[in-house]
């Protein structure tokens, strides 16, 4: 058998590879979720402790010229509470930061970064509890954020048949909002839909307040880093079961529809556009108008059943979905 290299077997085949090595190995009986959520999660007392890594590497997930420091040093942060936020009613509470610097860094961009993840810290009520800095030839920030809950938290697994499937918010925006910038860069003239769009790309909300509310009526749960596509695949492939997703009833913004009125660009970028950080679910049908209520800009766009398989259904016609997102390696 020919040695693999990392970039055939993708993102995901590495994360399988560790998933077969690690994830089964359990020396403590406390631990309720593993490699392969969003978060690790294990019990102490009567609280649960999530915990959860993300990393940013320059020319990867950012380029300096398409984002303030103090705008990075926000993101970074959002997006690790953004997975914290996926495991339900959690609270944020500690960030550590490992932070990779050229020697050559500006003094003004790190006080920046450091006032952006300062920010959103206060904005969550979260402590900044220590990290690491090492030199690099590339900017890379590595965050952890810890949380705590007394609630059951809500895994990837768990949804079952005839569970509905639910968003919250709109898709596509934060990917649109990179095309344009790979396609115009930053001097040009935008609209202002367009501005909209690469807003989104630069100032990701991580999803706290409406996991708050509604997780006490879902069954599975993640967010939508990756993209939509990628989310609805956790959920069936974790929950060992099937969907039937209407794609149609994918929620867009104006901004977005405004500027791609193809509705191939328009599906391209809601199933596969990522950074979005939505909320992706699956919810009883005897509880989505509750959660619905509780949090109004939830759209159902499917329906869990026992097939094992994901079927895309676009205005009544089943359509055959090839993945077209970013690849890693």
């Amino acid at each position: 058998m020919k040695n693999k290299t990392v970039s055939s077997i993708g993102e995901f085949g590495l994360i399988e590879i560790i998933k077969r090595n690690f994830a089964k190995i359990n020396y403590n009986k406390n631990v309720v979720a593993r490699i392969g959520d969003d978060s690790f999660c294990f019990k102490a007392g009567k609280n649960t402790i999530c915990i959860t890594k993300d990393m940013l590497v320059e020319n990867v997930h950012f380029k300096k010229d398409w984002i303030t420091a103090k705008k990075l040093g926000q993101k970074a942060i959002e997006v690790s509470v953004s997975d914290i936020a996926a495991m339900g009613n959690v609270k944020p509470k500690y960030a550590f930061i490992g932070l990779g610097i050229p020697a050559n860094a500006n003094k003004k961009f790190i006080q920046d970064l450091a006032n952006g993840v300062e920010a959103v810290c206060n904005k969550y009520k979260m402590t900044v509890a220590g990290g690491d800095t090492v030199k690099a030839d590339k900017i890379t920030i590595s965050v952890t954020v810890v949380g705590i809950t007394k609630d059951k938290i809500v895994k990837r697994s768990g949804a079952k048949p005839g569970d509905l499937i639910g968003v919250t918010n709109t898709f596509g925006d934060a990917g649109a909002g990179v095309a344009l910038l790979y396609k115009h860069g930053i001097k040009y003239k935008y609209s202002k839909e367009e501005r909209a769009l690469i807003a989104k790309q630069n100032n990701q909300t991580a999803r706290v307040n409406e996991a708050h509310k509604i997780a006490k009526y879902l069954t599975s749960l993640t967010d939508a880093s990756d993209g939509l596509y990628i989310s609805i695949g956790l959920l069936t492939k974790g929950s060992n079961l099937g969907a039937d997703i209407y794609i149609d009833k994918a929620p867009l913004s104006s901004s977005f529809t405004k500027i791609f009125k193809d509705s191939k660009k328009q599906l391209d970028f809601a199933l596969f556009g990522g950074e979005d950080y939505e909320l992706v679910f699956t919810v009883p049908k005897s509880k989505a108008k509750i959660v619905q209520k509780l949090v109004p800009q939830v759209t159902y766009i499917g329906e869990i059943n026992s097939s094992k398989k994901v079927k895309y259904f676009h205005n009544g016609k089943e359509k055959k979905i090839k993945y077209l997102g970013f690849k890693h390696f």
